[in-house]
This record gives C-alpha cells, structure tokens and sequence, in this order.
C-alpha cells in the first residue's frame, strides 16, 4: 500500500512539474504584452484618449497595442492595423513595420511614442 501511494504522489508531481513546464517562457521585457493609449499630449495640452476620440469625432475606436514576447508586435490604431518587429534596449522600444522604424521611451510603467509633435502614452491593460 505504502509503495502505490509513493508510485502515485510521484507521478502526481511528475504530472505537476510537466504542466508548469508547458506554461511557456515568461519574457523579462517589461513592454511585452497588451497596451492601450489612454492619454494624447500635444502643444502643452493633455487629454484622455476617449476625450481626444470624442473631440475628433472618432467615437469608439480602438488605440491598441499587442506586443509579443517574440519580437512582433501589432497595432488596431483608428481603424489602422499593422504589425511588425519590436527591440527594447532600456529605455528605448524602436518598432519597425513595412521598412519604417519608430521610437517610443518606456518608463515608469508607460511607453510614449512622440510623431509630429503628439505623444501618445499607452498603459498595459
């Protein structure tokens, strides 16, 4: 009896240690995963993306950000979708799409993108 129950609490560890293997790699970059914008900042003005959507007359679109833990990113901007490749070196994420690269700073938690003068600022979801 005692040999079944020491046969069957090792293939109940055997069974445990094989599913946490199958979790999958964690990233230790701190940008991969799942972002939204929620503030636009341009000309010394700050407003919330549903105030800055509202204001253009933009309603529900989505300003939304999936990175990858394995380089690609994607993006659902205003009814624009793209995708592409993604590096960070602290505290610069450069994103590259069809040949054209941006940079964006994380920090603090956030990553801003500044194009033409509008920092976009996203927030993991």
């Amino acid at each position: 009896m005692k040999k079944r129950v020491a046969v069957l609490m090792l293939a109940a560890l055997m069974t445990v240690l094989a599913l946490a293997g199958c979790g999958g790699k964690k990233s230790s970059d701190p940008v991969v995963g799942e972002w939204k914008m929620t503030k636009v900042e341009a000309m010394g003005v700050s407003m919330s993306v549903e105030e800055y959507l509202q204001a253009a007359g933009m309603g529900d679109m989505k300003m939304e950000m999936s990175i990858k833990d394995n380089g690609k990113f994607s993006m659902d901007v205003v009814g624009e979708s793209g995708d592409g490749t993604w590096k960070y070196k602290d505290p610069v994420l450069t994103l590259t799409a069809d040949g054209e690269s941006v940079e964006a700073e994380y920090k603090d938690g956030t990553i801003t993108m500044e194009m033409s003068g509008v920092a976009m600022i996203f927030e993991k979801k």
